[in-house]
């Protein structure tokens, strides 16, 4: 009886595909999940990275905007009640900006409304979420940590 080779492991390049590809439909059920609540994609990815106040230059930095873009972005979502920026205590020359409840609210709805994204995850069992989230982690980690 033949014996049958063992599989191959997919190359780098193949799980950057699929990375990509994963990538790109969660994108899409983002910015259907952010327009549900009239908010642009940038709106709802700013409201996202306010988990904690961040500096202005930060969240332009996060986003890969210039400072003006960045203004914009929190005027429209500061008329809505949705942040506030506040001056920082340590260097007054700096603002943060900090998600108000209701902003903090919406951002939660996003993920919410995001029914493609959690239901393909929802078809991994916990155990497989754990391996999932364990390895997004270690990649995140790897991709943020500074140069040796």
């Amino acid at each position: 009886m033949p014996r049958s080779s063992p599989p191959v492991a997919p190359t780098a390049l193949d799980v950057m595909a699929t990375l990509a590809e994963f990538c790109r439909v969660y994108q899409q059920d983002f910015l259907a999940a952010a327009q549900g609540l009239d908010l642009t994609y940038s709106q709802a990815k700013l409201l996202f990275l306010l988990a904690e106040p961040r500096a202005m230059r930060d969240l332009a930095e996060a986003l890969s905007c210039d400072a003006s873009n960045i203004t914009l972005l929190i005027d429209r979502l500061e008329q809505r009640g949705l942040v506030e920026r506040h001056i920082d205590q340590a260097d007054r020359r700096v603002k943060k900006v900090v998600a108000t409840a209701e902003g903090t609210a919406i951002a939660q709805q996003v993920r919410e409304r995001m029914h493609g994204v959690r239901a393909a995850l929802e078809t991994l069992t916990p155990a497989r979420r754990r391996n999932l989230q364990g390895i997004l982690e270690q990649l995140h980690a790897h991709m943020t940590s500074s140069p040796d």
